[in-house]
């Protein structure tokens, strides 16, 4: 289910964009295996190279040879280099170094966001960071009413691949972390936690259904702390011929769909049918 739901998200063709532009002073960005940087001399433009690290870490730039970048900041590495070549090959050298394509370090928000993708992992940022930085939580039908709930986090495994997102419903429960998204953009620190390199953070659109008589039956976005109240009230209040007091739920356990009395000011749950039927008299 969670994966129909992935492919069917607009705009996720952008996971093959690599060129986000990070906020962040690029001199402090960790470098890593196939990152992508622009190496530059001052007053020497023949030495100026676009170079990868390669997955050893190390890059190769003229009279220094091999050198180490994997786990060096930019700014470390740019004055490695400005120590080689000043040591019998150029006077008092100026380097510069430009990050170009950051693929070392990345993160992966997909589902119902307003920009789904991957984006890089520039720094130490937290789940309400990266939706913000995904153009924040996406819309379920109600332009008045963005979606909210819940959202997995997908942590990558030591030593995986990083080069796509990884979705839960073809993860085990070891590797995954469902937190609440009110609760996370609120700040709640048990909720907000950090993102860590190769997470795919998953926001799944949430629903509810109203049946039978209301003024507007039909699926509406789940918001948590619902009652059944709240939801009749979204589906446009009871019609003059419903029974309130007979409202139930149908509700999905184990693939059996279950039917469950309940009152107005019970809480509803994602996926819920909610049932209003015809008063008898």
């Amino acid at each position: 289910m969670w994966r129909k739901i992935f492919l069917a998200v607009p705009g996720l063709l952008a996971l093959c964009c690599w060129w986000a532009i990070p906020v962040f002073p690029q001199e402090q960005y960790v470098l890593g295996p196939e990152d992508e940087i622009e190496i530059r001399v001052w007053d020497h433009d023949d030495l100026t190279r676009t170079v990868r690290v390669g997955l050893d870490g190390r890059i190769s730039y003229p009279f220094v040879g091999e050198v180490t970048a994997r786990g060096k900041t930019v700014l470390q590495l740019q004055k490695e280099l400005e120590r080689r070549l000043a040591d019998g090959y150029i006077i008092d050298p100026h380097v510069s170094i430009k990050v170009t394509a950051y693929r070392s370090h990345k993160f992966f928000v997909v589902g119902n966001v307003a920009k789904p993708g991957v984006y890089p992992l520039t720094k130490d940022i937290t789940v309400a960071e990266a939706i913000s930085l995904a153009g924040g939580l996406g819309q379920s039908g109600d332009a008045r009413r963005p979606a909210s709930g819940l959202a997995v986090i997908v942590r990558a495994r030591p030593g995986e691949k990083r080069d796509r997102p990884r979705m839960p419903d073809a993860t085990g429960s070891q590797d995954k972390l469902t937190i609440s998204l009110s609760a996370a953009l609120a700040g709640d620190p048990r909720h907000n936690v950090k993102v860590h390199n190769g997470d795919t953070i998953y926001v799944p659109l949430l629903v509810f259904y109203v049946a039978g008589q209301v003024k507007q039956p039909g699926r509406y976005p789940y918001e948590e702390g619902m009652t059944v109240l709240m939801a009749v009230t979204t589906a446009g209040g009871f019609t003059d011929l419903a029974s309130p007091r007979r409202t139930h739920i149908l509700r999905d356990r184990h693939g059996v769909k279950e039917k469950i009395r309940v009152s107005l000011n019970d809480l509803v749950l994602p996926g819920d049918t909610i049932v209003v039927p015809e008063s008898w008299f």
